[in-house]
């Protein structure tokens, strides 16, 4: 399985919350399963608070040139703030830099969360999703 390192896509106030909170940098490695194709992009977005979960993340990664063995993509996370966090995960399958939506709201490309939580009626909440990341953690997300 190739390893993919990750590109900080968008670095909303990131290095700034670091300091100002005196939180150490971490890498980590997220194995992301049920990735049916080889086109397009793992988009993995980053979070630190549950009143942000899923509108405003602390980081946006973007790896491109997927390439997947046995339906795995591994990914290289490098630079996130230790602590606990929670990650949403998708496959951008036509690489439009989105999670695609139908007309009701709901994904029409993979996606998936840490912990491989799952809400009931829309997404999990923050708290099923959160993690520990210290140097070292490594987590598997599977794509629904």
């Amino acid at each position: 399985m190739k390893k993919l390192s990750s590109i900080p896509f968008a670095l909303a106030l990131s290095a700034g919350l670091m300091q100002a909170q005196g939180a150490r940098a971490a890498d980590m490695e997220l194995e992301v399963q049920g990735v049916s194709e080889d086109q397009g992009q793992i988009l993995v977005s980053v979070f630190a608070e549950a009143k942000d979960w899923l509108r405003k993340p602390v980081l946006v990664f973007k790896a491109q040139a997927v390439e997947r063995k046995d339906g795995k993509v591994l990914i290289q996370l490098r630079d996130l703030p230790e602590g606990d966090l929670a990650l949403n995960v998708s496959h951008d399958v036509n690489g439009n830099g989105r999670l695609d939506m139908n007309a009701m709201g709901m994904p029409t490309e993979p996606y998936g969360f840490s912990n491989n939580a799952a809400g009931m009626f829309g997404p999990p909440a923050f708290d099923k999703a959160q993690f520990a990341v210290k140097p070292g953690t490594r987590i598997v997300v599977q794509l629904n």
